[in-house]
């Protein structure tokens, strides 16, 4: 192997461990519901693609932050995100992740969820993350973030 081709190997080495290092963060700011320091993970021009809507840019990730994802994530669950299939193609990457959102203190979410399990309350979910990133500055962002839940426990009503 090259000098050269040992250099590329480490940079991109380096540049998964600081995507995983960044998908942490942005999953830290949910556990601990810290809406302003969130919107810092994201690329200027960024899309987030959530089931219940779109955002594009940061003034429009904020708001639904804000008025979305605040109305899940309150600070009082455990996230825990795993399986991370990372690849990076020089200033670009993507990724995909499983998250798994258990609920300290199990409570009626969102209409849209509580339409799926009865009204009842939530004690858990699994989702998956399919992201994009680009280093901006020389510091890796998220610049498309897409969640579809996977699991919800209690089962939705259909599945039953």
């Amino acid at each position: 192997m090259s000098m050269e081709e040992l250099e590329k190997r480490v940079r991109r080495l380096e540049d998964m461990d600081q995507i995983q290092k960044l998908q942490v963060h942005y999953v830290n700011c949910l556990t601990t519901a810290s809406w302003p320091e969130v919107h810092d993970c994201f690329s200027d021009n960024a899309v987030i693609d959530f089931p219940q809507g779109v955002a594009r840019g940061k003034k429009e990730i904020v708001a639904i932050f804000r008025d979305l994802v605040a109305q899940m994530h309150v600070g009082l669950e455990g996230n825990f995100v795993v399986h991370p299939i990372v690849t990076v193609d020089g200033d670009t990457a993507k990724g995909s992740w499983l998250l798994y959102i258990q609920f300290a203190h199990p409570r009626a979410l969102p209409k849209d969820f509580t339409d799926l399990i009865g009204g009842e309350q939530a004690d858990w979910m699994q989702g998956f993350y399919e992201m994009e990133y680009v280093r901006d500055r020389g510091t890796w962002k998220i610049s498309l973030l897409r969640w579809r839940r996977r699991l919800l426990s209690p089962r939705p009503l259909s599945e039953r």
